[in-house]
């Protein structure tokens, strides 16, 4: 059985081999290779100037809506509470740290 396998696995290498020579082997890769390398390189060359100009605008435009956003979020905020009105001095505001315990002290003797 072991020599059998063997036996198709060479048939199986020289059909491959066969069909790879056929398609073009390695001067068709290399065509390939070469036709994608210079179609990059011209693409490169008519986007190089204008790149720079369309990451600027959109890093601008990006920073515009961030700060409508902001202020967006700021409107709907002050909507949403209202105005600030007077607490009670008991309570505390959301980010105000308690006091802190007193510990009881020692008598003196």
């Amino acid at each position: 059985m072991l020599v059998i396998s063997f036996i198709i696995a060479i048939i199986a290498l020289i059909i491959s081999i066969l069909a790879y020579r056929r398609a073009g082997g390695a001067r068709e890769l290399k065509k390939t290779v070469d036709s994608l390398t210079s179609t990059m390189e011209s693409f490169k060359d008519r986007a190089g100037g204008g790149l720079k100009e369309q990451v600027e605008h959109l890093t601008s435009l990006t920073e515009s809506l961030k700060e409508k956003t902001a202020d967006a979020i700021d409107r709907v905020e002050k909507a949403v509470r209202g105005s600030p009105e007077k607490k009670p001095s008991g309570e505390k505001t959301p980010g105000e740290k308690p006091p802190r315990p007193r510990r009881p002290r020692a008598k003196k003797d």
